[in-house]
């Protein structure tokens, strides 16, 4: 199913409710259809809110304590609004009963007040994105962090994040979270682990310093399969425009493409970067997607910095193909001698001049 989120509804993540709630919520976002608001009733399955609340079972008293959170009075920032913050309920009805096979079901309905922000998502600007990707996590903020994540995917590709503003937008705020490396320990690692692992959002991040303090926060997403652009990625961040926003374009030269490299220098990169080509993603493709990346950082000495870029990502696909398939691990370990084949090659470049 295809969450389709509206913008305001985005703001959510800066209230208190909790990540079943949002998965709930999500559910029923994904279950309705935004242009017919005269079906704004979702029937829900016992047993499929016990996997979005990842327990083995619930008892019917305790699943009507579960849906209350979801009648609380939420904030909501809303730009149209003359004050810009709204205060409303998301949900005006929750009908828990057993059907005629004897299972326990809900019909949730949305309040006529969140009608706004859930059944007019074209005028206010909107997020779309896979259940899957949502459903089997476990932390609230690695929810909040995909999300900031993919609103930021068809800005940019690479920016900057001032620290003290991440930690707002995860809510680590407390005393805890103060040095970068508690913040860093008990959150941003831990998030990137099940992203990387549940998600199509895979990315890397790194610390920016002034001097001895962490400063801000650079993030690198990779770019999706077209595939999965073309069904997932639909965002509006204006809502006056019915043209969404495009991830950065390649530099259409030749020149450009290869970022100046050497025919040699490209044909050792491609000796390397065989474990990233995956389906209509080629080898050429992946090695121009970081010259385009190392552009945006000036890289000196582009030769360098892609191929140390391209060879941690590989070694660290095979790792992932390892822990994922036992089976292909000879195939790993032959990729990973041909890689170790293909350093040395490199680094004889290296010592020769080129």
């Amino acid at each position: 199913m295809l969450v389709q989120k509206s913008n305001p509804l985005l703001s959510l993540s800066k209230t208190s409710l909790t990540l079943a709630d949002f998965k709930i919520l999500d559910t029923y976002l994904g279950r309705i259809d935004s242009h017919k608001p005269e079906e704004r009733f979702v029937r829900m399955e016992k047993g499929e809110i016990e996997k979005l609340l990842g327990v083995s079972q619930i008892k019917p008293q305790d699943l009507e304590k579960r849906i209350d959170n979801l009648f609380q009075t939420v904030t909501i920032r809303d730009r149209t609004k003359r004050n810009g913050v709204i205060k409303i309920a998301l949900f005006e009805k929750a009908e828990c009963y057993q059907d005629e096979d004897g299972l326990w079901v809900i019909d949730l309905g949305a309040s006529y007040s969140a009608m706004e922000y859930i059944f007019n998502p074209e005028n206010l600007g909107y997020l779309r994105y896979r259940l899957s990707n949502v459903v089997n996590l476990t932390s609230r903020y690695s929810y909040i962090l995909f999300l900031y994540l993919e609103q930021n995917r068809h800005m940019h590709l690479v920016w900057e994040v001032q620290l003290d503003d991440l930690k707002k937008q995860l809510k680590c705020t407390a005393a805890s979270y103060e040095s970068y490396k508690e913040f860093n320990d008990k959150i941003l690692k831990k998030c990137h682990k099940e992203l990387n692992e549940k998600t199509t959002c895979h990315f890397a991040y790194e610390a920016i310093r002034r001097g001895r303090s962490v400063k801000a926060v650079r993030f690198v997403l990779e770019p999706l399969p077209a595939s999965v652009q073309r069904s997932e990625q639909v965002p509006l961040s204006d809502p006056k425009s019915s043209v969404p926003n495009e991830s950065p374009a390649l530099p259409t030269s030749q020149a450009d493409l290869w970022g100046g490299l050497t025919k040699d220098q490209i044909d050792a990169l491609r000796l390397i970067a065989g474990p990233l080509a995956k389906g209509p993603t080629s080898i050429d493709t992946v090695i121009q997607q970081h010259i385009a990346i190392a552009k945006t950082y000036r890289a000196k000495n582009m030769f360098a910095y892609v191929k140390k870029a391209i060879s941690e990502a590989a070694f660290t696909e095979i790792r992932k193909t390892e822990d994922v398939d036992a089976r292909r691990q000879e195939d790993a370990q032959r990729a990973k001698e041909d890689l170790a084949r293909a350093m040395r090659i490199l680094a004889q470049m290296d010592e020769d001049g080129a």
